[in-house]
């Protein structure tokens, strides 16, 4: 595994810049800030728990919600570092013609896939709002609302695999 950057979370074309350098390093700061308070939350539970009280009663149904908005804002931070599974036992080996060849290939076919996940996200959460779908469990909220994680991380993701496309070639060994 390797982390394919430029330079530690930059990217390698100036045009995108610092905005969308704040914008991806936001996401791991609100994913890392999401995980550090869902470990709170689970602590106190616990141990409101082992002293009698049942004061946290929504905080499973809270931290599941946490991890799939830290799951997905995290996404798009991960892949911008370089910081994905990528095996390189074999592209390592391969002429850097082909090499460009399969990281243009895997960044199309990223972008493809995270396109029509964002696009299926959205559409399900609009046909959510019409319907006025909600969820019943110990919190009663709009269905809507579970998608935007997923809507949001598929589109960053895109966004990324897009940057990914127009700016970055592959080196040897990256």
């Amino acid at each position: 595994m390797s982390a394919a950057t430029a330079s530690e979370g930059l990217p390698s074309n100036p045009t995108w810049g610092r905005p969308y350098a704040l914008l991806m390093n936001t996401c791991g700061a609100v994913a890392a800030l999401t995980f550090g308070l869902m470990s709170l939350l689970v602590c106190a539970d616990v141990v409101l728990r082992n002293l009698g009280y049942d004061a946290l009663s929504t905080s499973v149904e809270i931290t599941e919600y946490m991890l799939i908005i830290a799951t997905f804002v995290a996404a798009p931070w991960v892949l911008y570092l370089g910081g994905h599974i990528r095996i390189d036992v074999l592209f390592n080996n391969l002429p850097l013609p082909m090499q460009r060849g399969l990281d243009l290939l895997s960044n199309l076919l990223g972008l493809t896939v995270c396109g029509i996940l964002a696009w299926q996200c959205a559409v399900v959460a609009l046909d959510s709002y019409e319907q006025g779908a909600l969820v019943f469990k110990a919190l009663v909220f709009p269905e809507w609302w579970l998608n935007l994680p997923l809507l949001f991380g598929a589109s960053m993701l895109a966004l990324e695999f897009l940057r990914r496309l127009i700016s970055r070639p592959v080196e040897q060994g990256a």
